[in-house]
């Protein structure tokens, strides 16, 4: 098993320590585990919520460090980072993204036009395509990010939130523009399991996954996104499961920034 996203106390919306994460991850038999914490440069300039505590990014490094050398041997330990995308962080986030040398960088949409899409007051009074129309705008811009980054984090978070279904139907031509970046451009497409409040087991939804494939995309990995350990690996057997009966044969774990196949 695999776990290519998970969050320690490094990350402001966990108190993990990282050596409970790494501990957890071994006693479930994972084989590989990325650490993922959150660099959220993008909340700087969120106008509903700059409330959000930044990485302290030489601590983290220095923790890693610390955590690969402890563990050699007994898990394949990979020292991620998930990048938070906006346009007026781009230039701190590239500026930052540079300084260490991970093994897996994570670009993930957590604002859109600088608004916290976590706050419930970001729905009030919209309709659907309000909604998921700049989300899924900022998604593609997103992917043009003159930064690096290997994976493409949880498409579908907004909808932890949402008042709609986020479903491939509805955009469909603006999903398959998206999956044919990704194709295009190397990336790995993560499937999320941390869904919190959305009715669906999780990210993207398996009609987006489906599409993904029939697209030619075959660079997926399994994400538990987890922040407290009993969610490491949560739902992998369902969401490998989905993967295996969409034709996917392996999901990817990075190290030094390659991907690394594993068998399903």
């Amino acid at each position: 098993m695999i776990d290519s996203h998970t969050h320690s106390e490094h990350s402001a919306d966990s108190v993990m320590p990282l050596n409970t994460l790494i501990d957890t991850a071994i006693g479930k038999g994972l084989d590989y585990l990325a650490v993922t914490d959150h660099m959220d440069r993008d909340f700087i300039y969120c106008v509903n919520n700059k409330e959000v505590a930044q990485l302290d990014l030489p601590a983290y490094a220095a923790a890693m460090r610390a955590a690969k050398e402890r563990y050699a041997g007994k898990i394949k330990l990979a020292f991620g980072i998930e990048c938070g995308y906006s346009a007026d962080s781009l230039p701190i986030s590239k500026k930052e993204l540079c300084q260490y040398d991970y093994d897996v960088i994570i670009n993930s949409v957590h604002t859109v036009k600088n608004e916290d899409i976590y706050d419930p007051v970001y729905y009030e009074g919209k309709t659907k395509d309000q909604i998921f129309l700049p989300y899924i705008e900022a998604l593609s811009e997103s992917l043009d990010a003159d930064y690096p980054f290997d994976i493409i984090g949880h498409i579908g978070y907004i909808a932890r939130k949402a008042p709609f279904p986020f479903v491939y139907a509805d955009y469909d031509g603006l999903f398959d523009a998206i999956f044919k970046k990704i194709i295009q451009k190397g990336k790995c497409m993560e499937v999320n399991s941390h869904v919190k409040f959305a009715p669906v087991d999780f990210f993207p939804g398996a009609d987006l996954v489906k599409r993904y494939r029939e697209l030619g995309g075959e660079l997926v990995t399994f994400s538990s996104d987890a922040h407290q350990a009993e969610r490491v690996a949560e739902k992998y057997g369902l969401v490998t499961g989905m993967l295996k009966q969409l034709g996917f044969k392996y999901v990817a774990g990075y190290m030094r920034r390659k991907p690394e196949m594993y068998a399903i």
